[in-house]
């Protein structure tokens, strides 16, 4: 089957774009909790584990949301103690390594190929039915159709918990649906808050005291890899092309940050950010690079962003964990959900406010619902210019 340049089956990769594309059309994941409702007949049911009791929490999501759930997490170890838990979670394959310090087991799933491939979705249903769990916890929320609900309802557990946020938007997933993967929902009164406050209200509604939402505390390592003594990050990629700040206009305020002050440019992902960081590449041969793309694991692609001097991203997981790292980071953004994603209010944690490029507009946080016609990528991103970022970012190049 013909793959695009980030590895994925070609035919399954542009349903997903269209998805983004015309909104009305996610209504389609519907017909998934069908498809999984067979599929789950097939497999069979694990048994039940006589020794401690089993946790299981389902976070299907991207790194940069992992990173965001990270903000709270202590309070997970206070209510699920490990004398008397045995805890878990289902991730997004490649993220072991991240949450080995936090959980006694990590199952690995390869969500992004069960998004809309139907075999993918098939080898996710038998990982999720392979152990039995007590309390099975999705903390995600459950408005939408989203992997998060269809991996909790493929699992197998006493009690399963989700997640329903006050919203002005219509819910995607249906009651009916969502009384037909949960026993339990947590209703949190707040609207559009950021998502570390968000995971620290679900903690605190499982029994947590107070919590207090910051940004993740992650771990420092040594690594291998050799890096320049000052450089600067550039990461072009994005989730999804709709979020991606065209790659031309990358290459031009690279060009500015690297004459204005001469530090290495350094470039970094996965194989699924290499041919999009190949092509920015190409638009800038004349800078000095060093590249470590598919060179580093995930507890290494956080090393290198905590060392640089200076992150430039679209809206994706480098920008999360600049802002966790205390980096000085400017991300170029649009509207789409900037009060529970972009906008952190984390001053008075000693952090560095980073730096948000996104036009003010009459729409903000319609969630991945673009109401207008979406070209190539999304009008609020496709607004900010070159000048909008270099304006926003020169006086920090020091």
């Amino acid at each position: 089957m013909k793959k695009n340049e980030n590895g994925q089956s070609m035919i399954f990769y542009k349903i997903l774009q269209l998805l983004m594309k015309i909104p009305v059309l996610q209504n389609i994941r519907i017909l998934f909790f069908f498809y999984d409702n067979i599929v789950s007949r097939f497999v069979k049911k694990p048994g039940k584990d006589s020794s401690k009791k089993r946790v299981l929490v389902v976070f299907p999501f991207a790194l940069g949301d992992c990173i965001l759930f990270l903000g709270a997490i202590e309070n997970m170890q206070k209510i699920y103690p490990a004398d008397e838990y045995i805890r878990t979670i289902a991730c997004q394959k490649g993220y072991e390594d991240l949450f080995k310090q936090y959980f006694d087991q990590v199952i690995p799933v390869e969500y992004t190929k069960a998004s809309v491939n139907p075999i993918g979705r098939i080898r996710m249903i038998k990982k999720m039915r392979s152990t039995y769990f007590d309390i099975i916890l999705d903390p995600i929320g459950c408005e939408e159709c989203s992997p998060n609900v269809f991996s909790t309802y493929a699992a197998c557990g006493n009690m399963k918990i989700g997640v329903l946020e006050k919203s002005d938007k219509k819910a995607q997933c249906p009651e009916w649906m969502r009384k037909k993967v949960y026993d339990r929902i947590l209703e949190i009164p707040d609207k559009n808050i950021h998502k570390i406050k968000f995971y620290a209200r679900v903690w605190e509604m499982l029994g947590a005291e107070k919590t207090v939402a910051h940004p993740a505390v992650l771990k420092k390592i040594e690594i291998q890899q050799q890096l320049p003594e000052k450089y600067f990050i550039v990461f072009p990629s994005a989730s999804l092309p709709v979020k991606q700040w065209p790659i031309e206009r990358f290459a031009e305020i690279t060009r500015r940050i690297y004459k204005k002050t001469g530090w290495t440019l350094v470039v970094c992902g996965t194989k699924r950010d290499a041919g999009t960081i190949d092509t920015f590449l190409n638009e800038i041969p004349e800078i000095p690079v060093c590249n470590m793309v598919q060179k580093t694991n995930v507890p290494e692609f956080i090393e290198v962003i905590g060392r640089a001097e200076f992150v430039l991203t679209n809206d994706t997981s480098a920008y999360h964990i600049g802002v966790a790292q205390k980096k000085r980071v400017c991300v170029v953004t649009g509207r789409y959900v900037y009060d529970t994603f972009i906008n952190y209010k984390y001053q008075e944690n000693e952090g560095i406010p980073p730096i948000i490029v996104c036009h003010k507009g009459i729409c903000y946080n319609c969630n991945n619902m673009c109401k207008f016609k979406i070209k190539q990528i999304y009008p609020c991103v496709d607004e900010n210019t070159v000048e909008d970022v270099w304006n926003a970012i020169e006086p920090f190049l020091v």
